[in-house]
């Protein structure tokens, strides 16, 4: 797994705090300052980095500590990646009683984008993206008869979900929450660090981020860049980020092709790459809401994904297409530097 599946994204905090083993810590008679608090871990395949503004250490850390063990207990159920994994068994067996309710949420939460974005954003499109996967192990590509074939398991329409149970109506269907379960456990480690006081903290987890308040007296600075191949406008984007999420998908993260033709974002109906847009920025007040936008705008394009982004209430977007132009809601926080 690729561990920097976000690499044109960078977080660059507000300068003028006091890092952690700096130089100029107010001495023991005068009020500590807040410093900035950072740790990183693995998590879900990438990196995660947890921030905290405080004048706490012990108290930073505690916090710190217990968001990142409800952030890994939700790894358990989310990850496709391990065997025993609530979401590798429903997948294996085709259906999953007594489901956490994390699972059941975020499920949830998916289907209600499926329907939102009339399919643009469909999780039981696992069975195309396994067919890619396993091709890809040997730099080769499906028939675009087992692409078809593949495409007759996708329907979020087929998922049932109840209090007790969730399963497949039919034999052969899979999900991926890779779009929206990175954002759910994001929104996670920020409640787990509101609950202890803070309210100046990022959480970040490839790429994907929550930014709960601010740094210093201005909003978080997230760096934005341009991906590869982008001709028109090389100068890297800044979004300021107070209290909302930010996630951003793109062409460039997992690719099947050198090209970036065909990459891990394929479209639920066609089963192949939509090929306008390099990619995708959505700001919301989730992490979850921000991440399975993201991934839907990519597939819808820039017309359709604007006009769908301008009619969500706290939504904002920026688009970025393959020759480098860029199309944005009229809210999106940009500064170029």
């Amino acid at each position: 797994m690729n561990l920097t599946r976000r690499q044109f994204l960078s977080i660059t905090a507000s300068a003028g705090l006091l890092l952690v083993g700096g130089v100029g810590i107010a001495s023991s008679n005068k009020p500590r300052l807040p410093e900035s608090f950072k740790e990183t871990r693995l998590l879900m395949g990438s990196l995660a980095n947890l921030t905290v503004i405080s004048d706490d250490a012990q108290h930073a850390h505690t916090a710190v500590t217990a968001a990142f063990d409800r952030m890994q207990a939700l790894e358990d159920i989310f990850s496709r990646f391990r065997e025993h994994s609530q979401l590798s068994q429903l997948n294996a067996a085709g259906f999953l009683t007594d489901p956490d309710p994390a699972l059941i949420e975020v499920l949830s939460r998916a289907v209600t984008y499926c329907q939102l974005t009339d399919g643009a954003f469909d999780v039981t499109i696992e069975p195309v993206h396994k067919l890619y996967r396993e091709h890809a192990r040997n730099n080769t590509l499906p028939a675009v008869a087992d692409v078809e074939n593949a495409l007759g398991y996708v329907d979020f329409q087929a998922i049932e979900i109840t209090a007790g149970r969730v399963g497949f109506k039919r034999a052969g269907m899979a999900v991926t929450l890779d779009g929206i379960a990175k954002g759910y456990i994001i929104d996670q480690g920020v409640a787990v660090l509101r609950g202890f006081g803070f309210d100046n903290v990022l959480v970040e987890l490839g790429g994907d981020m929550n930014a709960l308040g601010h740094p210093a007296t201005r909003p978080w600075q997230i760096e934005i860049q341009h991906p590869v191949g982008s001709q028109t406008q090389l100068q890297p984007l800044v979004a300021m980020l107070n209290s909302a999420a930010l996630a951003t998908s793109g062409d460039y993260m997992y690719s099947f092709t050198a090209d970036h033709r065909l990459h891990h974002i394929l479209n639920p109906k066609s089963g192949i790459s939509p090929l306008e847009l390099t990619s995708a920025s959505v700001i919301a007040s989730t992490a979850c809401d921000a991440d399975a936008l993201a991934t839907s705008l990519m597939v819808m394009g820039s017309q359709r994904g604007l006009d769908l982004a301008k009619r969500l209430a706290g939504i904002e977007a920026l688009l970025i297409t393959k020759s480098g132009e860029l199309h944005k809601t009229h809210g999106f926080p940009i500064d170029i530097v």
